[in-house]
Protein backbone atom coordinates (compact mmCIF):
# COMPACT_ATOMS: atom_id res chain seq x y z
CA UNK A 1 0.00 0.00 0.00
CA UNK A 2 1.49 3.33 -1.12
CA UNK A 3 1.66 6.20 1.39
CA UNK A 4 0.93 9.85 0.52
CA UNK A 5 0.85 13.17 2.33
CA UNK A 6 -2.51 14.00 0.75
CA UNK A 7 -5.16 12.15 -1.22
CA UNK A 8 -7.70 14.21 -3.14
CA UNK A 9 -11.09 12.68 -3.84
CA UNK A 10 -12.81 14.12 -6.88
CA UNK A 11 -11.10 16.23 -9.55
CA UNK A 12 -13.12 19.33 -10.24
CA UNK A 13 -11.55 22.79 -10.60
CA UNK A 14 -10.85 23.06 -6.84
CA UNK A 15 -9.00 19.79 -6.30
CA UNK A 16 -7.36 20.20 -9.70
CA UNK A 17 -6.05 23.58 -8.50
CA UNK A 18 -4.77 21.94 -5.32
CA UNK A 19 -2.96 19.32 -7.40
CA UNK A 20 -1.47 22.13 -9.49
CA UNK A 21 -0.12 24.04 -6.47
CA UNK A 22 1.22 20.84 -4.89
CA UNK A 23 3.16 20.09 -8.08
CA UNK A 24 5.51 22.92 -7.04
CA UNK A 25 6.33 21.21 -3.73
CA UNK A 26 8.27 18.03 -4.41
CA UNK A 27 8.60 17.30 -0.70
CA UNK A 28 4.83 16.69 -0.50
CA UNK A 29 3.46 13.55 -2.12
CA UNK A 30 -0.12 13.54 -3.37
CA UNK A 31 -2.60 11.59 -5.43
CA UNK A 32 -6.02 12.63 -6.77
CA UNK A 33 -8.86 10.36 -7.90
CA UNK A 34 -11.71 10.95 -10.33
CA UNK A 35 -14.24 8.42 -11.61
CA UNK A 36 -14.61 10.15 -15.00
CA UNK A 37 -12.15 9.08 -17.71
CA UNK A 38 -10.97 12.68 -18.24
CA UNK A 39 -11.59 16.15 -16.88
CA UNK A 40 -14.93 17.63 -17.94
CA UNK A 41 -16.54 20.73 -16.45
CA UNK A 42 -20.32 21.20 -16.69
CA UNK A 43 -20.23 19.69 -20.16
CA UNK A 44 -24.02 19.83 -20.50
CA UNK A 45 -23.92 23.64 -20.22
CA UNK A 46 -21.00 24.41 -22.53
CA UNK A 47 -23.21 26.21 -25.02
CA UNK A 48 -22.13 28.49 -27.88
CA UNK A 49 -21.45 31.99 -26.61
CA UNK A 50 -21.46 31.12 -22.90
CA UNK A 51 -18.65 32.43 -20.71
CA UNK A 52 -17.44 32.19 -17.15
CA UNK A 53 -19.04 34.67 -14.74
CA UNK A 54 -15.64 35.45 -13.23
CA UNK A 55 -12.48 36.95 -14.82
CA UNK A 56 -9.81 34.69 -16.33
CA UNK A 57 -7.57 35.40 -13.32
CA UNK A 58 -9.83 32.97 -11.43
CA UNK A 59 -7.90 30.10 -12.97
CA UNK A 60 -6.38 27.18 -11.07
CA UNK A 61 -3.35 28.96 -9.62
CA UNK A 62 -2.94 32.67 -10.46
CA UNK A 63 -4.55 34.19 -7.35
CA UNK A 64 -2.06 32.22 -5.24
CA UNK A 65 0.94 32.02 -7.57
CA UNK A 66 0.85 34.19 -10.73
CA UNK A 67 4.14 32.69 -11.92
CA UNK A 68 2.91 29.10 -11.94
CA UNK A 69 3.34 27.15 -15.18
CA UNK A 70 -0.30 26.02 -15.10
CA UNK A 71 -1.78 29.52 -15.21
CA UNK A 72 -4.34 30.40 -17.87
CA UNK A 73 -1.92 32.85 -19.47
CA UNK A 74 0.69 30.13 -19.84
CA UNK A 75 -1.98 27.87 -21.31
CA UNK A 76 -2.63 30.58 -23.91
CA UNK A 77 1.09 30.86 -24.63
CA UNK A 78 1.41 27.09 -25.09
CA UNK A 79 -1.48 27.16 -27.56
CA UNK A 80 -0.25 30.26 -29.47
CA UNK A 81 -3.26 32.31 -28.38
CA UNK A 82 -1.73 35.14 -26.36
CA UNK A 83 -2.12 37.81 -29.03
CA UNK A 84 -5.55 36.52 -29.95
CA UNK A 85 -6.63 36.77 -26.32
CA UNK A 86 -4.99 40.21 -26.08
CA UNK A 87 -7.20 41.48 -28.89
CA UNK A 88 -10.21 39.54 -27.61
CA UNK A 89 -10.34 42.20 -24.85
CA UNK A 90 -12.65 40.23 -22.59
CA UNK A 91 -11.99 39.19 -19.01
CA UNK A 92 -14.76 36.58 -19.19
CA UNK A 93 -13.40 33.68 -21.19
CA UNK A 94 -15.54 31.20 -23.14
CA UNK A 95 -16.75 28.34 -20.98
CA UNK A 96 -15.53 25.93 -23.63
CA UNK A 97 -12.00 27.33 -23.32
CA UNK A 98 -12.02 27.10 -19.52
CA UNK A 99 -12.99 23.43 -19.81
CA UNK A 100 -10.16 22.85 -22.30
CA UNK A 101 -7.68 24.75 -20.10
CA UNK A 102 -8.50 22.60 -17.08
CA UNK A 103 -8.22 19.42 -19.13
CA UNK A 104 -4.83 20.58 -20.45
CA UNK A 105 -3.66 21.26 -16.87
CA UNK A 106 -4.85 17.85 -15.69
CA UNK A 107 -2.76 16.21 -18.39
CA UNK A 108 0.38 17.89 -16.99
CA UNK A 109 -0.21 16.45 -13.49
CA UNK A 110 0.84 12.83 -12.92
CA UNK A 111 -0.84 12.95 -9.49
CA UNK A 112 -4.27 13.06 -11.18
CA UNK A 113 -5.70 9.61 -11.78
CA UNK A 114 -8.83 9.54 -13.90
CA UNK A 115 -11.03 6.49 -14.27
CA UNK A 116 -10.53 5.57 -10.60
CA UNK A 117 -13.65 5.70 -8.46
CA UNK A 118 -13.16 6.04 -4.70
CA UNK A 119 -15.46 3.42 -3.18
CA UNK A 120 -14.38 3.66 0.46
CA UNK A 121 -12.33 5.73 2.88
CA UNK A 122 -11.62 4.46 6.37
CA UNK A 123 -9.62 5.84 9.27
CA UNK A 124 -6.60 3.89 10.51
CA UNK A 125 -6.36 4.81 14.21
CA UNK A 126 -2.87 3.38 14.80
CA UNK A 127 -1.24 5.74 12.29
CA UNK A 128 -3.96 8.42 12.38
CA UNK A 129 -4.21 8.27 8.60
CA UNK A 130 -6.84 7.44 6.02
CA UNK A 131 -7.02 4.38 3.80
CA UNK A 132 -8.53 5.13 0.40
CA UNK A 133 -9.86 2.29 -1.71
CA UNK A 134 -10.45 2.93 -5.40
CA UNK A 135 -11.87 0.89 -8.25
CA UNK A 136 -10.93 1.24 -11.90
CA UNK A 137 -13.29 0.86 -14.84
CA UNK A 138 -12.09 -2.75 -15.24
CA UNK A 139 -13.13 -3.54 -11.66
CA UNK A 140 -9.60 -3.72 -10.26
CA UNK A 141 -9.27 -2.32 -6.74
CA UNK A 142 -6.32 -0.55 -5.12
CA UNK A 143 -5.68 0.81 -1.63
CA UNK A 144 -3.66 3.87 -0.63
CA UNK A 145 -2.77 5.32 2.75
CA UNK A 146 -2.73 9.10 3.19
CA UNK A 147 -1.99 11.33 6.16
CA UNK A 148 -4.54 13.90 4.90
CA UNK A 149 -7.46 13.91 2.48
CA UNK A 150 -9.13 16.68 0.47
CA UNK A 151 -12.77 16.10 -0.38
CA UNK A 152 -13.72 17.71 -3.68
CA UNK A 153 -16.69 15.63 -4.81
CA UNK A 154 -18.67 18.69 -5.88
CA UNK A 155 -22.43 18.90 -6.19
CA UNK A 156 -25.12 16.92 -8.00
CA UNK A 157 -28.10 18.17 -10.03
CA UNK A 158 -31.19 18.63 -7.87
CA UNK A 159 -34.75 17.97 -8.97
CA UNK A 160 -37.63 19.04 -6.71
CA UNK A 161 -40.36 16.54 -5.89
CA UNK A 162 -42.70 17.67 -8.67
CA UNK A 163 -39.99 17.01 -11.27
CA UNK A 164 -39.49 13.37 -10.25
CA UNK A 165 -42.59 12.26 -12.12
CA UNK A 166 -42.04 9.29 -14.44
CA UNK A 167 -42.83 10.29 -17.98
CA UNK A 168 -41.98 9.52 -21.59
CA UNK A 169 -41.85 13.19 -22.56
CA UNK A 170 -38.58 15.16 -22.06
CA UNK A 171 -38.14 16.35 -18.48
CA UNK A 172 -34.50 17.12 -17.85
CA UNK A 173 -32.24 19.03 -15.52
CA UNK A 174 -30.42 21.98 -17.07
CA UNK A 175 -27.11 20.12 -16.58
CA UNK A 176 -28.20 17.83 -19.46
CA UNK A 177 -29.37 20.64 -21.73
CA UNK A 178 -26.42 20.64 -24.13
CA UNK A 179 -26.59 16.87 -24.62
CA UNK A 180 -30.36 16.81 -25.26
CA UNK A 181 -30.81 20.05 -27.18
CA UNK A 182 -31.61 18.26 -30.43
CA UNK A 183 -34.32 16.27 -28.66
CA UNK A 184 -35.85 19.49 -27.35
CA UNK A 185 -35.81 21.07 -30.80
CA UNK A 186 -38.48 18.58 -31.87
CA UNK A 187 -40.93 19.80 -29.20
CA UNK A 188 -43.44 22.55 -29.96
CA UNK A 189 -43.90 24.03 -26.46
CA UNK A 190 -41.01 24.11 -24.00
CA UNK A 191 -41.03 25.34 -20.41
CA UNK A 192 -37.93 26.36 -18.46
CA UNK A 193 -38.27 26.48 -14.67
CA UNK A 194 -35.75 28.51 -12.62
CA UNK A 195 -34.32 32.02 -12.49
CA UNK A 196 -30.53 31.67 -12.33
CA UNK A 197 -27.82 31.84 -14.96
CA UNK A 198 -28.36 28.25 -16.12
CA UNK A 199 -32.07 28.87 -16.68
CA UNK A 200 -31.34 32.07 -18.61
CA UNK A 201 -28.76 30.37 -20.82
CA UNK A 202 -31.19 27.56 -21.65
CA UNK A 203 -33.91 30.11 -22.46
CA UNK A 204 -31.56 32.14 -24.65
CA UNK A 205 -30.39 29.07 -26.57
CA UNK A 206 -33.96 27.87 -27.13
CA UNK A 207 -35.10 31.36 -28.11
CA UNK A 208 -32.31 31.75 -30.64
CA UNK A 209 -33.53 28.53 -32.27
CA UNK A 210 -37.17 29.68 -32.34
CA UNK A 211 -38.03 31.29 -35.68
CA UNK A 212 -41.03 33.59 -36.36
CA UNK A 213 -42.41 30.87 -38.64
CA UNK A 214 -42.31 28.36 -35.78
CA UNK A 215 -44.10 30.83 -33.48
CA UNK A 216 -46.79 31.38 -36.14
CA UNK A 217 -47.27 27.60 -36.23
CA UNK A 218 -47.85 27.50 -32.47
CA UNK A 219 -44.37 26.97 -31.04
CA UNK A 220 -43.55 28.79 -27.80
CA UNK A 221 -41.27 28.99 -24.78
CA UNK A 222 -42.40 29.65 -21.23
CA UNK A 223 -40.00 30.77 -18.50
CA UNK A 224 -41.35 30.24 -14.99
CA UNK A 225 -39.76 31.05 -11.64
CA UNK A 226 -40.89 31.22 -8.04
CA UNK A 227 -38.45 34.11 -7.52
CA UNK A 228 -39.74 37.67 -7.44
CA UNK A 229 -38.20 38.42 -10.82
CA UNK A 230 -35.45 37.75 -13.34
CA UNK A 231 -32.75 39.69 -11.55
CA UNK A 232 -29.04 40.20 -12.28
CA UNK A 233 -26.27 38.80 -10.14
CA UNK A 234 -24.38 41.39 -8.08
CA UNK A 235 -21.43 42.63 -10.10
CA UNK A 236 -20.56 46.03 -8.68
CA UNK A 237 -16.94 46.47 -7.64
CA UNK A 238 -17.61 46.83 -3.92
CA UNK A 239 -20.23 44.10 -4.05
CA UNK A 240 -17.61 41.72 -5.44
CA UNK A 241 -15.55 42.17 -2.28
CA UNK A 242 -17.87 39.62 -0.68
CA UNK A 243 -15.86 37.13 -2.73
CA UNK A 244 -12.55 37.87 -1.01
CA UNK A 245 -10.56 36.11 1.72
CA UNK A 246 -11.34 39.12 3.94
CA UNK A 247 -15.05 38.39 3.88
CA UNK A 248 -14.42 34.69 4.48
CA UNK A 249 -12.41 35.58 7.58
CA UNK A 250 -15.13 37.97 8.77
CA UNK A 251 -17.80 35.34 8.14
CA UNK A 252 -16.11 32.95 10.57
CA UNK A 253 -16.43 35.44 13.39
CA UNK A 254 -20.22 35.09 13.15
CA UNK A 255 -22.08 32.38 15.06
CA UNK A 256 -23.02 29.32 12.94
CA UNK A 257 -26.78 29.89 13.36
CA UNK A 258 -26.45 33.51 12.22
CA UNK A 259 -24.32 32.43 9.23
CA UNK A 260 -27.15 30.30 7.85
CA UNK A 261 -29.55 33.22 8.22
CA UNK A 262 -27.16 35.60 6.45
CA UNK A 263 -26.49 33.26 3.51
CA UNK A 264 -30.22 32.74 3.00
CA UNK A 265 -30.55 36.49 2.34
CA UNK A 266 -27.59 36.78 -0.06
CA UNK A 267 -28.89 34.87 -3.06
CA UNK A 268 -28.44 37.67 -5.58
CA UNK A 269 -24.76 37.94 -4.71
CA UNK A 270 -24.14 34.67 -6.51
CA UNK A 271 -27.38 33.18 -7.90
CA UNK A 272 -28.56 35.88 -10.32
CA UNK A 273 -28.20 36.24 -14.07
CA UNK A 274 -25.43 38.11 -15.84
CA UNK A 275 -26.32 41.54 -17.23
CA UNK A 276 -25.28 40.47 -20.73
CA UNK A 277 -27.54 37.40 -20.80
CA UNK A 278 -30.52 39.44 -19.56
CA UNK A 279 -29.73 42.05 -22.21
CA UNK A 280 -29.63 39.50 -25.04
CA UNK A 281 -32.96 37.97 -24.04
CA UNK A 282 -34.64 41.37 -23.69
CA UNK A 283 -33.28 42.57 -27.04
CA UNK A 284 -34.65 39.48 -28.78
CA UNK A 285 -38.03 40.02 -27.12
CA UNK A 286 -38.06 43.60 -28.33
CA UNK A 287 -37.04 42.78 -31.88
CA UNK A 288 -39.50 39.90 -32.23
CA UNK A 289 -42.47 41.87 -30.88
CA UNK A 290 -42.31 44.63 -33.51
CA UNK A 291 -45.74 45.39 -34.93
CA UNK A 292 -47.53 43.62 -32.11
CA UNK A 293 -46.27 40.18 -33.08
CA UNK A 294 -46.23 37.38 -30.53
CA UNK A 295 -42.52 37.17 -29.58
CA UNK A 296 -42.88 33.47 -28.69
CA UNK A 297 -41.43 33.78 -25.18
CA UNK A 298 -43.53 34.32 -22.04
CA UNK A 299 -42.03 35.09 -18.61
CA UNK A 300 -43.80 34.38 -15.31
CA UNK A 301 -42.29 35.31 -11.93
CA UNK A 302 -43.59 34.61 -8.42
CA UNK A 303 -45.02 31.35 -9.77
CA UNK A 304 -44.36 28.17 -7.80
CA UNK A 305 -44.62 24.87 -9.66
CA UNK A 306 -46.58 22.50 -7.43
CA UNK A 307 -47.72 19.57 -9.54
CA UNK A 308 -46.94 17.84 -12.79
CA UNK A 309 -49.07 15.28 -14.59
CA UNK A 310 -49.59 13.77 -18.00
CA UNK A 311 -51.91 15.74 -20.28
CA UNK A 312 -53.06 12.66 -22.18
CA UNK A 313 -51.88 10.48 -25.08
CA UNK A 314 -50.13 13.41 -26.81
CA UNK A 315 -47.22 13.09 -24.37
CA UNK A 316 -47.61 16.64 -23.08
CA UNK A 317 -47.39 17.79 -19.46
CA UNK A 318 -49.90 19.70 -17.40
CA UNK A 319 -48.13 21.94 -14.87
CA UNK A 320 -49.94 23.12 -11.75
CA UNK A 321 -48.76 26.57 -10.66
CA UNK A 322 -49.51 28.75 -7.63
CA UNK A 323 -48.83 32.50 -7.54
CA UNK A 324 -46.89 33.47 -4.42
CA UNK A 325 -48.57 36.87 -3.94
CA UNK A 326 -52.04 36.45 -5.39
CA UNK A 327 -52.72 33.05 -3.87
CA UNK A 328 -54.31 31.97 -7.15
CA UNK A 329 -53.64 28.79 -9.09
CA UNK A 330 -53.42 27.94 -12.79
CA UNK A 331 -52.43 25.10 -15.10
CA UNK A 332 -50.36 25.32 -18.27
CA UNK A 333 -49.50 22.68 -20.83
CA UNK A 334 -46.09 22.02 -22.30
CA UNK A 335 -44.36 19.37 -24.38
CA UNK A 336 -41.00 19.46 -22.57
CA UNK A 337 -39.54 20.84 -19.35
CA UNK A 338 -36.04 22.03 -18.50
CA UNK A 339 -35.65 22.19 -14.73
CA UNK A 340 -32.91 24.69 -13.90
CA UNK A 341 -33.39 23.93 -10.22
CA UNK A 342 -29.83 24.03 -9.00
CA UNK A 343 -27.46 21.61 -7.35
CA UNK A 344 -27.04 20.04 -3.93
CA UNK A 345 -24.07 18.52 -2.15
CA UNK A 346 -24.23 14.77 -2.42
CA UNK A 347 -21.79 13.47 0.16
CA UNK A 348 -20.57 9.87 -0.32
CA UNK A 349 -21.55 7.09 2.07
CA UNK A 350 -18.00 6.64 3.34
CA UNK A 351 -18.03 10.23 4.58
CA UNK A 352 -21.17 9.54 6.59
CA UNK A 353 -19.36 6.57 8.11
CA UNK A 354 -16.57 8.87 9.35
CA UNK A 355 -19.03 11.17 11.09
CA UNK A 356 -19.28 10.83 14.85
CA UNK A 357 -16.31 8.55 15.46
CA UNK A 358 -13.73 10.56 13.50
CA UNK A 359 -15.39 13.79 12.34
CA UNK A 360 -17.50 16.08 14.49
CA UNK A 361 -20.94 17.23 13.35
CA UNK A 362 -23.39 19.94 14.30
CA UNK A 363 -26.94 19.35 15.55
CA UNK A 364 -28.08 19.05 11.91
CA UNK A 365 -25.57 16.33 11.14
CA UNK A 366 -23.35 18.58 8.99
CA UNK A 367 -19.56 18.61 9.21
CA UNK A 368 -18.08 21.49 11.19
CA UNK A 369 -15.58 23.08 8.80
CA UNK A 370 -13.26 25.70 10.27
CA UNK A 371 -11.78 28.84 8.81
CA UNK A 372 -8.76 26.75 7.79
CA UNK A 373 -11.03 24.51 5.65
CA UNK A 374 -10.49 21.52 7.96
CA UNK A 375 -13.37 19.38 9.15
CA UNK A 376 -13.23 19.27 12.94
CA UNK A 377 -12.10 15.98 14.40
CA UNK A 378 -14.18 14.39 17.16
CA UNK A 379 -11.49 11.92 18.28
CA UNK A 380 -8.64 14.34 18.92
CA UNK A 381 -6.69 13.16 15.87
CA UNK A 382 -4.35 15.49 13.98
CA UNK A 383 -4.67 14.19 10.41
CA UNK A 384 -6.58 16.67 8.26
CA UNK A 385 -9.79 16.26 6.32
CA UNK A 386 -10.00 19.31 4.07
CA UNK A 387 -13.34 20.13 2.46
CA UNK A 388 -13.46 21.89 -0.91
CA UNK A 389 -16.53 24.01 -1.61
CA UNK A 390 -18.32 23.17 1.61
CA UNK A 391 -21.84 24.52 2.00
CA UNK A 392 -22.00 28.31 1.92
CA UNK A 393 -22.96 28.50 5.60
CA UNK A 394 -19.39 27.44 6.43
CA UNK A 395 -17.47 30.09 4.47
CA UNK A 396 -20.03 32.46 3.00
CA UNK A 397 -21.18 33.08 -0.56
CA UNK A 398 -17.62 32.78 -1.87
CA UNK A 399 -17.36 29.06 -1.08
CA UNK A 400 -18.32 27.87 -4.60
CA UNK A 401 -16.67 30.81 -6.39
CA UNK A 402 -13.80 29.94 -8.73
CA UNK A 403 -12.01 33.16 -7.74
CA UNK A 404 -11.43 31.85 -4.19
CA UNK A 405 -10.30 28.36 -5.19
CA UNK A 406 -6.60 29.22 -5.38
CA UNK A 407 -6.75 31.04 -2.03
CA UNK A 408 -8.35 28.04 -0.32
CA UNK A 409 -5.80 25.69 -1.88
CA UNK A 410 -2.93 27.95 -0.82
CA UNK A 411 -4.24 27.82 2.76
CA UNK A 412 -4.35 24.02 2.57
CA UNK A 413 -0.81 23.75 1.18
CA UNK A 414 0.46 26.09 3.91
CA UNK A 415 -0.92 23.72 6.52
CA UNK A 416 0.74 20.74 4.88
CA UNK A 417 4.04 22.64 4.79
CA UNK A 418 3.68 23.98 8.34
CA UNK A 419 4.54 27.51 7.24
CA UNK A 420 3.05 30.38 5.26
CA UNK A 421 4.58 29.75 1.87
CA UNK A 422 1.62 31.53 0.23
CA UNK A 423 0.55 34.92 1.62
CA UNK A 424 -3.01 33.98 2.49
CA UNK A 425 -3.26 36.57 5.26
CA UNK A 426 -2.65 39.56 2.98
CA UNK A 427 -5.52 42.13 2.95
CA UNK A 428 -7.74 41.85 -0.12
CA UNK A 429 -10.62 44.34 0.19
CA UNK A 430 -11.02 48.07 0.72
CA UNK A 431 -14.05 47.78 2.96
CA UNK A 432 -14.10 46.49 6.54
CA UNK A 433 -16.82 43.93 7.17
CA UNK A 434 -16.76 44.22 10.95
CA UNK A 435 -16.74 47.16 13.33
CA UNK A 436 -14.37 50.11 12.78
CA UNK A 437 -11.09 49.59 14.68
CA UNK A 438 -11.45 50.88 18.22
CA UNK A 439 -10.44 50.29 21.79
CA UNK A 440 -13.22 47.79 22.44
CA UNK A 441 -13.41 46.08 19.05
CA UNK A 442 -12.20 42.48 18.81
CA UNK A 443 -8.90 41.88 17.07
CA UNK A 444 -9.13 40.65 13.52
CA UNK A 445 -8.42 37.07 12.63
CA UNK A 446 -4.83 36.66 11.51
CA UNK A 447 -5.40 34.09 8.81
CA UNK A 448 -2.77 31.82 10.38
CA UNK A 449 -3.80 28.80 8.33
CA UNK A 450 -0.54 26.92 8.77
CA UNK A 451 -0.75 26.43 12.51
CA UNK A 452 -2.27 22.94 12.14
CA UNK A 453 0.45 21.32 10.04
CA UNK A 454 0.35 17.59 9.49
Amino acid sequence: MTDFDLAGIGIGPFNLGLAALLSSHKNLSSVFFERKPAFRWHEGLILPGTTLQVPFLADLVTMADPTHSLSFLNYLAKHDRLYKFYFYENFMIPRQEYDHYCRWASQQLPACRFGEDVVDVTHEAASDSFVVESQSASGARQRYRSRNIAIGVGTAPFLPQWARTKTTAPLLHSSEFGKRRMELSKRRRITVVGSGQSAAECVLALYNDLTPEMVAAGASIQWITRSAGFFPMEYSKLGLEYFTPDYMRHFHQITPAKRREIVASQGLLYKGISFSTIGEIFDLLYQRSVGGRDPGLSLFSNCEVETLESAGPSGAFRIGISHNHLGEKATVETDAIVAATGYRHCWPEWLDNLKGGVLDTCERGDLIVGEDFRARRSDGGKANVFVQNAETFHHGVGAPDLGLGAFRNAAIVNQLLGREHYRVSAPASFQTFGLPPGQNSPSSISGDFYAHAS
